[in-house]
């Protein structure tokens, strides 16, 4: 008895550890002229039925010479040096959207000033009683003279249409080839296709429950794509 209660303790504290309370989505591939300021945006959602005071970590994991990267949050914007973000409260249940105009929504800048490569930058959303706690996605920028026409099949995830949606929902989908993994809020893996034409697409949901979830666009084993759905 004693052996299977500390097995159960141990379960709990596991499953405590690594829970999170943020879902972020947005577009992680960029590419485009190196003269030109790449900007995109950045969602965070607050799955938990807390309200959770929030800051915004900024790593950057690679950076041509001369490139720099920028951000803002939680109202303010901050110089390509600052790594941590000043505070804001996120409502249970609640997203910071920049579609929406929300005054603490995420918006990320990258300037190449000229230089060609590829740079990656990581940001992670953190609880500031919890820092544990924290969800983070990585932002990769492909920049050269040629890139916008060498790359003008990039892959992509087009939004999920009707949304919410019950017996079927439609996206667009440009590539070659890629996997599109249904997510659930509590990391559950619900349904995984391969993706190999161009177009429109239709995915069937009469087998899923209602709900939130997040469909990850995987390249080389990378997520490129993360965008929301609602099942009805």
């Amino acid at each position: 008895m004693r052996k299977a209660l500390l097995f159960i303790l141990v379960i709990t504290q596991i499953s405590f550890v690594t829970a999170q309370s943020f879902v972020i989505t947005g577009d992680t591939m960029f590419v485009g002229d190196p003269n030109t300021q790449i900007e995109h945006h950045l969602d965070v959602k607050n799955i938990s039925g807390d309200s959770i005071t929030i800051k915004c970590q900024k790593t950057n994991l690679n950076l041509p010479l001369g490139a720099e990267s920028y951000y803002c949050f939680a109202g303010n914007c901050y110089s390509s040096t600052t790594i941590i973000s000043s505070s804001a409260v996120i409502e249970a249940g609640k997203e910071f959207s920049y579609a929406n105009s929300d005054l603490d929504a995420h918006s990320g800048y990258y300037n190449a000033f000229g230089v060609s490569g590829t740079a990656k930058v990581k940001y992670c959303f953190y609880d500031v009683n919890n820092p544990s706690d924290e969800t983070c996605v990585t932002i990769t920028y492909e920049t050269s003279i040629t890139s916008i026409d060498d790359h003008i099949s990039i892959v992509k995830l087009g939004d999920f249409y009707p949304n919410p949606a019950s017996e079927v929902v439609n996206f667009t989908f440009n590539g070659n080839s890629a996997t599109l993994k249904l997510i659930d809020i509590l990391g559950n893996n619900v349904k995984e296709i391969l993706l190999n034409q161009e177009g429109i697409q239709e995915l069937d949901l009469s087998d899923m429950n209602k709900g939130i979830y997040f469909g990850n666009l995987i390249v080389n084993g990378e997520v490129v794509s993360i965008k929301k759905l609602i099942v009805k």
